[in-house]
């Protein structure tokens, strides 16, 4: 946080630095125990073999909780092009997800300075870069990562376009079309834009008469350059995609309705606001963080930090992202509500930039400043050491490889003492580590993959955080022929496509 008085370039440029700084150190700190290498990390790490390795253009990735509907690609070139660079280990995922996240904390920057102030910029850049809980968002590394740089831009877009920016419209164009490669959730925000540009002052016949069809026809070639992966499927698959979204929303799966769903979509997006603002700090209830949100933007409001329509376009677009989670036949889940997190900080900055005008106050926002820095600082040190993370899992591959190795194993079978979703992140590691695997049965020897190790303790041979391994009863190694035989070959990953 800054003083009030006006503070030279100089000064912004060290301070915006040092921001930085300690963003990057909240995201790699640590990075491979707190890397929570599971299914989704599993399945991008298949999906850049696919495209390095086996040379396979792609237009999918992988498949979402909608079936029929799959994510787009860009986000798996990404990790692709890092993998490819590190000899196609998994933690190069360090490199594009830090980048992601630094690019981000520059975007609420840009934000904040470009329609309210520097300082305001500076606050909103300092709360991403030090949460513990954006941080962890940035290190869990799935395809939805850039919802949030991608939100700022929204925002960025809608305000511009509030203030007939129409030069913008080649970057709401990217936007929209990068929407197919991050989150469908987006879907029922992209109008607003739109909206936001004939509330602004001025005739409809004015307004209509400054757009020039260049730049629709520029803005719309960018669109379908972006979106080209989404329409070359679809067409490819008779637009697949698009009836099984049809289909999805007509299909009741017996989820709450009425009053118990709008009850989840609230508790839903006030916990996500919370693990990611003050994250292991697990105020209960959740909701409360709908209430500091309301007591602060009345606030902002009241001491005019922000006008009338700016609010109203944000608060079209939580209702639009809550309406649509409240409609849905799906089931709500927290990661649908990230995009509110651009929203609720603008609004805790633009309220500490109130607090530091007021005499009085000031040294109060520095402290809280201060506590929230060491806070989080102490979440990472004591927080940030998962039992169930990448070390451990790439620690027993290791071991399995070893022991292979050492009796001359061609290949082996793995099973997973685990309930479904727990025995999960292996599959790449062993493909890395060169383990062969085939179906388990009497024919091959097998390891146990016990998840976790105390279900049977008197059993595992080796301990890793939470997972254990069982060596094999059946030591007589498997023939060539029989590790070769394709009727022995592992079914694919769950949800992998080629």
């Amino acid at each position: 946080m800054l003083k009030i008085k006006e503070i030279t370039s100089k000064k912004t440029f060290l301070i915006l630095i040092a921001i930085i700084l300690i963003g990057f150190v909240m995201r790699v700190y640590n990075f491979e125990k707190s890397f929570n290498f599971g299914h989704d990390h599993d399945l991008y790490s298949w999906i850049a073999k696919d495209i390095v390795v086996n040379k396979h253009i792609r237009s999918v990735g992988q498949i979402t909780s909608v079936d029929g509907v799959f994510i787009g690609p860009l986000y798996y070139y990404i990790m692709a092009a890092s993998y490819w660079l590190s000899n196609m280990d998994p933690m190069s995922a360090i490199v594009p997800t830090t980048i992601i996240g630094l690019l981000t904390i520059l975007s609420f920057y840009f934000f904040g300075k470009k329609y309210f102030s520097e300082r305001v910029g500076l606050i909103m850049a300092f709360i991403h870069a030090v949460s513990f809980g954006t941080a962890f968002y940035d290190k869990w590394s799935v395809p939805t990562e850039p919802a949030i740089i991608w939100s700022v831009w929204f925002l960025y877009v809608i305000f511009g376009m509030f203030r007939k920016n129409l030069k913008l419209m080649p970057l709401y164009a990217v936007l929209v079309g990068l929407t197919y490669h991050i989150h469908i959730a987006l879907l029922p925000i992209l109008p607003i834009p739109i909206l936001a540009y004939f509330m602004s002052k001025g005739t409809f016949k004015e307004k209509i008469k400054a757009i020039k069809i260049k730049n629709v026809l520029i803005s719309f070639l960018i669109f379908m350059m972006v979106s080209s992966p989404f329409w070359f499927f679809e067409i490819k698959h008779n637009f697949s995609q698009v009836k099984s979204v049809i289909i999805a929303s007509k299909k009741d799966l017996g989820n709450p309705t009425g009053f118990a769903k709008l009850k989840k979509v609230i508790n839903a997006s006030s916990w996500e606001m919370q693990r990611r603002l003050i994250s292991e700090w697990p105020i209960k209830p959740f909701e409360l963080m709908w209430i500091v949100f309301i007591f602060i933007t009345y606030v902002v409001y009241k001491f005019k930090k922000i006008s009338k329509k700016d609010l109203n376009l944000l608060l079209l677009w939580m209702f639009l992202i809550g309406l649509a989670q409240f409609t849905s036949k799906r089931v709500v889940s927290e990661y649908y509500f990230t995009n509110y997190l651009p929203i609720y900080i603008l609004m805790l900055a633009l309220f500490f930039d109130l607090v530091l005008n007021k005499k009085y106050l000031n040294k109060i926002a520095w402290v809280i400043g201060g506590v929230y820095l060491v806070t989080n600082f102490y979440w990472l040190i004591t927080a940030n050491d998962l039992n169930d993370s990448y070390f451990y899992k790439k620690q027993l591959v290791e071991y399995i490889r070893a022991d292979q190795i050492k009796n001359n194993y061609p290949c082996v079978g793995i099973n997973y003492i685990a309930k479904f979703g727990d025995g999960v992140g292996f599959r790449y590691l062993f493909w890395y580590k060169g383990v062969d695997i085939i179906k388990p049965s009497n024919s091959v020897p097998t390891y146990n993959v016990v998840v976790p190790w105390d279900i049977s303790n008197n059993e595992v041979n080796k301990k890793f955080g939470r997972f254990g391994v069982i060596l094999p009863v059946q030591t007589k190694a498997s023939s060539e022929e029989w590790c070769k035989d394709p009727n022995n070959k592992i079914d694919p990953l769950l949800g992998y496509t080629e």
